[in-house]
């Protein structure tokens, strides 16, 4: 299929690229002025492949109601029309203001739709929702940014409170295709058939709510045409980048990792994360407790070693404790620093500490990420790589801003987070965000609600600890890790009542489903 091609390789094999609006107008002008193929058989082709894709999900439906804008957009809803009303369905078409489709190629296709008797109706504000209908929005595109407005804005209304099928053409009226930003009212389609590239609007949070199911459709561009990615994609095959164990490995060449963490009441977070490691394919795995807190952490872990830190009684950790921390990480490949580490004063200071002496590859998450306040810019100081895994309130914080700002714009979040902090950053949440300085960044396909549990954030620091302990570079160890974190919450079998256990032991089924699936698609 000759979907949209990158100019770039991915960061991990079988990641799929995604492409802003720019890209999208760049590949329908060189198909045009390069490759000779004239703009309206695109919109031909893109219109019949997204009425194939209405007929083949609801095929008893019978009966459309296509909403039309202006422009191209509204051109291939006048396609649609027009090959739905061939199939035998009933169709009618509505345009706000009542102004049907004007530019030049939208304009012929209104002109040969009304050939068979279709025509463009005003919209009206109380239009029935006809019972069973397929709805479809095809009213701005790609290039549309900003809240719906004008006549448009109660289109979109009406849209959004559609009861039966609801198919947005390229991207849902109301969600920026470039960023996933919703700034009003957004329509919420079941299925959304965009055209030659996949796009970020519609794989991240919000707008990743608003798309439903994605269909790249095929329009016959040319595979020669390539594109730069805004982002790419990654599934559940990212995760076979992992590093197995050969039959020579020994513990410590299969990955180790030294996990600081631990307080008063705060015992099990390090604990999830030391077992998430070894699941996850690592040799040998050490944690770092305040002396205080060591039996209890001990007591729960039968193989990993629990190394006492000091703290002269404080239950947590300390200056002193953070020396003894350091000489540990000498004898690891990989640091996980945060989980249950707590937010005493004294802990503030050992994290600094550490952070200005380890010369190991860090994963800082949860209190670790706390102590850094809103100065990332420290984390630029060290001499080895960082990855951070903040959730959005903890990115908030980071960047100085409230939550809201990084929820409305998750890639823009991420990847100011990771140039300011000049760390991998893995934003979490659903559609998780993978940004590192100066790379495109790579946004998790999948996710499931099971993973809304206490404790998971803890399993997903143990897993990318294991990895950069396997010796993955930064950014491709953040994207494996997250893939195979999101492939376990799925295969727990528990759904809403899984706990973050059940993810640990998940994650070696997790990592046999993610090599067959790579190579299942090595083979397609």
């Amino acid at each position: 299929m000759a979907v949209a091609q990158p100019s770039s390789p991915p960061p991990l094999p079988r990641c799929r690229p995604l492409f802003d609006a720019a890209a999208m107008r760049d590949a329908d002008a060189r198909a045009t002025g390069v490759h000779a193929i004239p703009s309206i058989v695109l919109m031909e082709r893109a219109g019949l492949a997204a009425a194939a894709a209405i007929l083949g999900g609801w095929p008893r439906a019978g009966a459309a109601v296509i909403l039309v804008g202006t422009g191209n957009n509204g051109g291939d809803g006048m396609v649609v029309a027009r090959h739905l009303l061939e199939a035998g369905w009933s169709v009618r078409v509505l345009a706000p203001g009542g102004a049907p489709p004007r530019t030049p190629d939208a304009a012929t296709m209104t002109t040969i739709a009304s050939t068979i008797g279709i025509r463009v109706e005003p919209f009206r504000d109380d239009e029935a929702h006809p019972p069973g209908a397929v709805a479809v929005d095809a009213l701005l595109g790609t290039g549309a940014s900003g809240p719906p407005r004008g006549e448009v804005a109660p289109a979109v209304a009406w849209l959004a409170a559609h009861p039966g099928p609801v198919v947005a053409l390229d991207v849902p009226t109301g969600v920026e295709a470039d960023t996933g930003r919703v700034p009003g009212e957004a329509v919420r389609a079941d299925l959304t058939v965009t055209f030659h590239g996949d796009m970020p609007g519609l794989r991240v949070l919000p707008g990743r709510d608003r798309a439903g199911r994605v269909e790249v459709a095929d329009i016959g561009i040319p595979r020669a045409v390539r594109l730069a990615p805004a982002a790419w994609l990654a599934g559940h095959a990212a995760a076979a980048a992992i590093p197995p164990k050969g039959s020579d490995s020994e513990k410590y060449g299969a990955g180790a990792v030294l996990v600081v963490g631990g307080a008063t009441g705060l015992t099990g977070a390090p604990a999830l994360a030391a077992r998430a490691t070894l699941r996850a394919g690592g040799g040998l795995t050490v944690v770092g407790a305040p002396a205080a807190v060591q039996p209890l952490i001990a007591g729960e872990l039968l193989e990993v070693m629990v190394a006492p830190l000091p703290d002269g009684g404080a239950g947590h950790l300390t200056v002193p404790g953070a020396d003894e921390a350091l000489a540990q990480a000498a004898r690891v490949g990989a640091v996980a620093l945060g989980p249950g580490l707590g937010r005493a004063d004294g802990t503030g200071e050992a994290v600094a500490a550490i952070l200005a002496a380890l010369e190991s590859p860090l994963v800082l998450d949860a209190d670790g990420l706390w102590h850094l306040h809103d100065r990332p810019e420290r984390l630029r100081e060290r001499p080895a790589p960082t990855v951070i895994t903040p959730h959005a309130g903890e990115a908030a914080r980071l960047l100085g801003a409230e939550r809201p700002e990084v929820e409305s714009d998750r890639l823009a979040s991420a990847r100011d987070l990771a140039e300011r902090s000049g760390a991998v950053v893995v934003l979490k949440g659903a559609g998780t965000v993978i940004a590192a300085p100066g790379a495109v960044p790579v946004v998790a396909e999948h996710g499931t609600s099971a993973l809304a549990t206490a404790g998971t954030g803890d399993v997903l620091t143990g897993v990318v600890a294991a990895c950069l302990a396997k010796g993955m570079p930064p950014h491709a160890a953040a994207v494996a890790a997250v893939a195979l974190h999101a492939l376990a919450g799925e295969l727990t079998g528990h759904g809403d009542g899984t706990v973050a256990s059940d993810v640990i032991e998940a994650l070696p089924a997790a990592r046999d489903a993610a090599v067959a699936a790579a190579a299942e698609a090595a083979a397609a």
